[in-house]
Formats: structure tokens, sequence, C-alpha cells
């Protein structure tokens, strides 16, 4: 040890000893949910085709892609369980043949 350094307690902590023990301030609740949601925006994964069908969905409606992929798993979700997997399967059928006119007359089958 230097002469310099003999007797002097090394200076660790500038506050006061409340600031050592009172509690650390909680995150907002907001926050957390923010965080949450953010995480799984990052894990989406879509393909190089979705992704164009979602820029003109984007442009057309001035929208939020994330909003609009929201709507969309809504959307499967919901029709998915009032359909029964039958009839799901085949409204998927019609979806994948890309056709617009062909979609318009096999959803003119079902009245709602």
């Amino acid at each position: 040890m230097s002469k310099e350094s003999k007797g002097k307690i090394p200076k660790l902590f500038a506050g006061s000893v409340n600031d050592l023990t009172k509690p650390s301030k909680p995150k907002k609740e907001k926050e957390r949910e923010d965080l949450k949601h953010q995480k799984k925006q990052k894990t989406l994964y879509i393909s190089l085709d979705i992704n164009k069908k979602l820029i003109e969905l984007y442009g057309d409606e001035g929208r939020r892609q994330s909003i609009i992929v929201e709507d969309a798993v809504n959307l499967y979700y919901y029709l998915r369980q009032a359909l029964g997997e039958k009839k799901f399967d085949e409204l998927m059928s019609a979806v994948r043949k890309e056709d617009p006119e062909f979609l318009r007359e096999y959803l003119g089958k079902f009245r709602l």
C-alpha cells in the first residue's frame, strides 16, 4: 500500500443509504406489453409473395402492416372455428387458386 491510500476508505457510492435501500421503479405495464409485442413481431416470417401482397394492401388501405396481419390472423382463426375443418380446407383451396372471381362465386354459396 502506498502512503496516499493508507487509512483512506475507498469511495464506492456517492448517494445516501436511502438511495441504496429504496425499491427500484417498477416497469410500466404498457412498456412490458410493448416489449412482448415487439418480440412477437420479430419472429414473424413471411414469403416474398405475401410481403408484396401486404405492401399492396398497405398502399390501398393506408394501414400498418402489423394491423393487416392481425386482421388476417383473426379472420383465419374465426373462419376456421366457424366453418369447421372440412369446410375451412375447401375455402383455403379456393383461396389458393388466387382467382378473385372464383372466390366470389364460391363465397356466394354461403349465406350468413
